[in-house]
């Protein structure tokens, strides 16, 4: 199964956006799946549902952060990785035109910032545009893997 239809299918199984995104590559990370699952776990919501970054956003961090060579110094790993992550969540802001996910919700109805999960219904699948931004995070993210070596297709 292809890294987006991982991606898809765990969203469509009840997942947040940043664990769908980090669980399409949980067989390219060192790191044991319900680990990830649970590292995971606040980001939904743009983090616990305060509509701040877009979960799918922070499962490319995610996902590049675990993924990323050591340069030996702190200032160069942080320099290092915001370099990529940058990177990328600039394709997604061209692509999508925000990385807040209050924003990119912001035609939605009855969006809360209350902590309470809304509950996974035909109906939710049918309107919330989610999907599109886990897909494209994954997309993204897998693009730049694969064309600097670090994973295969």
């Amino acid at each position: 199964m292809d890294r987006q239809m991982r991606a898809y299918e765990c969203f469509k199984e009840g997942y947040n956006c940043a664990q769908a995104v980090i669980m399409a590559f949980a067989d390219d990370l060192p790191i044991d799946k319900e680990l990830l699952l649970k590292i995971s776990s606040a980001f939904g919501g743009g983090f616990a549902k305060t509509r701040n970054l877009c979960g799918a956003v922070s499962g490319i961090g995610m996902v590049l952060g675990v993924l990323k060579d050591t340069l030996g110094n702190v200032a160069d790993d942080k320099k290092d990785v915001y370099e990529k992550v940058r990177s990328l969540t600039d394709q997604f802001e061209e692509m999508n035109g925000s990385l807040l996910c209050g924003e990119l919700l912001k035609n939605m109805k009855n969006i809360t910032k209350d902590y309470v999960p809304s509950e996974r219904t035909a109906e939710y699948y049918a309107t919330r545009p989610c999907v599109k931004f886990i897909l494209d995070a994954t997309k993204i993210t897998e693009d730049y893997l694969v064309d600097k070596g670090i994973i295969t297709k």
